[in-house]
């Protein structure tokens, strides 16, 4: 197998993930350095690393997609939890196993990203190699910073962080299943996978911490709502595609009487929280709005209670 290695950090591999777990389709470095806030070719570097390490996959050049159980959990877990994640991932990618297995031998960061550019035939320069793997491992707690650009592979017990990643996949499990029960089966089973449903579960669990980003449940619960809203209107073939935003989507299914009035203006609220959330610099204060906790948390079950009641209502029952 071919390997290559690029010139980024641990935390602009996350970030590219996580901008692509957001934006099914797919993303690409113009959109990820905006979401970001890098150079297109620092954002490149990210996402093809983020494919090397298999978070991500690259259906079309340029084009990339989510891929993996693991990218999903890496950008919803908590901060502590997400060293174990990313050390799992890195740990499984062989040019990085060796790189550690020479680091371990040697000592030396540079001897090991030549030897480990050797064994592999990567084309990248061990420079690159070294600090990319570096920066990786630290963030992973895989390896130790001694200063002075001195490193050492951590001893300790893999299972450590093994039983970390276990507890995170069991957490997720656990509110999938508490918010299908709040969806409804109906509508748990009805509901896009893993447009909708993996969405409201990562807004769930965001909320559960919300203290910490109390924009993060809006952002997974929001984008929940607007792929709802796109699979409701591919039911009813309304033409959504120029309809862009949660508002603008409830308009057209409105307009197309596939949306009750009382449902449309509930997800509207929905849509103006999620704006408020979402688009920086509001015009009409000069500012961007604050988002509070309480209001984190409520718009998540909020969207959960809309989702259900539209999926009755095309059964014939009318709740709210």
């Amino acid at each position: 197998m071919a390997y290559d290695i690029y010139q980024t950090t641990a935390e602009n591999v996350i970030a590219a993930t996580d901008a692509a777990l957001q934006i099914p389709e797919g993303v690409d470095e113009r959109l990820v350095s905006a979401f970001i806030d890098t150079t297109p070719t620092y954002a490149r570097d990210a996402l093809q690393m983020a494919r090397e390490l298999s978070l991500l996959r690259e259906p079309q050049p340029g084009q990339f997609v989510s891929d993996a159980k693991c990218g999903l959990y890496l950008c919803t877990a908590v901060r502590e939890s997400k060293a174990a994640i990313l050390r799992y991932v890195l740990e499984q990618y062989e040019p990085y196993r060796t790189f550690k297995a020479r680091l371990e031998l040697t000592g030396v960061v540079g001897e090991a990203a030549n030897q480990t550019r050797a064994l592999h035939s990567i084309s990248a320069h061990r420079q690159v190699i070294s600090n990319t793997f570096t920066d990786l491992g630290t963030y992973a707690q895989s390896l130790v910073s001694e200063g002075g650009g001195l490193y050492r592979p951590r001893q300790d017990d893999p299972k450590v962080y093994l039983e970390i990643l276990d507890r995170v996949i069991q957490d997720r499990e656990t509110a999938a299943l508490e918010v299908r029960r709040r969806l409804g089966e109906e509508a748990a089973s009805w509901i896009d996978g893993p447009n909708v449903l993996e969405n409201l579960v990562s807004a769930y669990q965001r909320a559960a911490v919300a203290e910490n980003d109390p924009r993060a449940p809006i952002v997974y619960a929001g984008n929940a709502v607007e792929s709802f809203l796109s699979q409701l209107a591919a039911k009813h073939t309304v033409n959504v595609q120029y309809a862009h935003g949660i508002n603008a989507k409830a308009d057209a299914l409105a307009s197309a009487n596939h949306l009750l009035s009382k449902h449309k203006f509930m997800v509207k609220y929905l849509g103006h929280v999620r704006n408020a959330a979402d688009h920086g610099v509001d015009s009409e204060i000069g500012t961007q709005w604050e988002i509070s906790q309480k209001t984190a948390v409520e718009y998540v079950y909020v969207a959960q209670s809309v989702i259900s009641a539209i999926v009755k209502k095309d059964k014939g029952i009318y709740v709210v």
